[in-house]
């Protein structure tokens, strides 16, 4: 498997994890003012995202663009199993359904010449 597009499924997943620690830290009523943008999750997450994003430029190296973007939508189905996990959002059909569509894509994407 090429390092890029592997670069490209990992990536997503960091940048869900971020996300759900801006979630996190967005729900702490207990931060408020200056310290709601300065504590260590919002922190931690933003330099996860800085991350994600150089290590998407190294991938790019390797990759097609229109592969890229296939492999970024990746982070739909991490999104919906961690918000799953850490935020008891319900899983419905309908998210299974359209996750299942991203995975055949990212499958054919890939293993196709």
């Amino acid at each position: 498997m090429n390092k890029g597009v592997l670069i490209y499924l990992i990536t997503p997943l960091i940048s869900a994890i971020s996300q759900l620690m801006l979630k996190k830290a967005a729900d702490d009523s207990s931060l408020t003012g200056l310290r709601f943008y300065l504590n260590f999750r919002v922190i931690a997450a933003y330099a996860l995202f800085f991350g994600c994003m150089l290590l998407n430029i190294v991938a790019l190296q390797t990759l097609d663009l229109t592969t890229a973007g296939v492999l970024e939508a990746s982070g739909y189905i991490y999104v919906m199993l961690l918000s799953s996990l850490f935020l008891k959002e319900k899983i419905t059909r309908r998210k299974l359904i359209g996750n299942l569509i991203i995975v055949v894509g990212i499958v054919l994407t890939v293993t196709l010449p």
